[in-house]
């Protein structure tokens, strides 16, 4: 049986991991910038854009429940 999972901003910088089934915190998100655009769930993926102070555009990708960083780019 695979989980799924939701990706909540909090609106303090931080996005919170939520396993559907339980409706426990499984982990957090530690976005590098200010969000462009809301967390997108595919599988066990979550991505979004980030913009850094520069005003760079980021795009990332994380694993989930863990949040790990899988991969960067340019948006």
């Amino acid at each position: 049986m695979s989980k799924f999972y939701t990706v909540h901003d909090t609106g303090q910088n931080l996005l919170k991991v939520i396993d559907n089934e339980t409706g426990a915190q499984a982990g957090m998100i530690s976005p590098r910038g200010k969000l462009v655009t809301p967390p997108i769930v595919n599988g066990m993926r979550v991505s979004f854009v980030v913009e850094t102070p520069d005003g760079t555009k980021i795009g990332t990708v994380h694993g989930l429940p863990s949040g790990q960083l899988i991969n960067q780019f340019r948006a």
